[in-house]
């Protein structure tokens, strides 16, 4: 039987995402959780029951929005203010890689820098290391919850991937949670392996 797979929209895992990490105290799975209303970013260890709060500072980061020339579409990123020198900076698209020039957009809210953690597989509030991550040839594969994991699963698994009719519309952009993927997971030599790490990180 055929196996089809519906993508998901790029932003349904993220940093606003419940990140589950190892507890610094047991090692043992607990959760991060990020109050955007009030700007402060919650662990709870669900074993130990420590627990702990931060505020992030309003002037970590800004936020820049570029055009990515490769692809044509818009983006957002953030940049850590001791890097930017006028209204301009210089940034990387988050789905190719190609470095264009952005323009700062500095916001009441204030934003956090966040995507340099996650990257190396670690929260980026506390920097605690993800629960779900593992090595596979030499390159971490990770997962921010359980439901992310089960999504790369069903993502690799599937013999045919495609959006809904109504995806557009719904949604409101054409990019899918599988664009950020880095390429060796999605390639095809690579995903046999991978599935079966994932798996053995569901049971964890």
């Amino acid at each position: 039987m055929v196996k089809r797979f519906f993508d998901s929209p790029y932003y349904t895992f993220s940093f606003w995402s419940d990140i589950i990490v190892a507890c610094p105290k047991c090692e043992k799975a607990g959760v991060v959780r990020f109050d955007k209303e009030h700007n402060i970013a919650v662990f709870q260890c669900k074993s130990c029951y420590i627990k702990k709060e931060t505020i992030l500072g309003q002037n970590d980061a800004a936020e820049v929005t570029a055009q990515c020339t490769s692809t044509g579409e818009y983006f957002r990123t953030w940049v850590a203010n001791s890097k930017i020198h006028g209204q301009k900076v210089r940034v990387k698209c988050s789905c190719c890689r190609e470095s264009v020039i952005g323009s700062i957009s500095y916001d009441e809210k204030p934003q956090y820098l966040v995507f340099q953690d996650i990257r190396n597989a670690k929260d980026p509030y506390f920097h605690y290391p993800l629960y779900f991550q593992a090595s596979y040839r030499r390159k971490i594969i990770w997962a921010l919850n359980r439901e992310y994991l089960q999504y790369l699963i069903d993502y690799l698994t599937a013999d045919i991937r495609a959006v809904s009719f109504d995806f557009y519309d719904t949604y409101k952009t054409v990019r899918t949670q599988s664009d950020v993927l880095p390429t060796f997971i999605k390639t095809a030599k690579n995903r046999d392996g991978i599935v079966k790490l994932l798996s053995k990180l569901q049971k964890k």
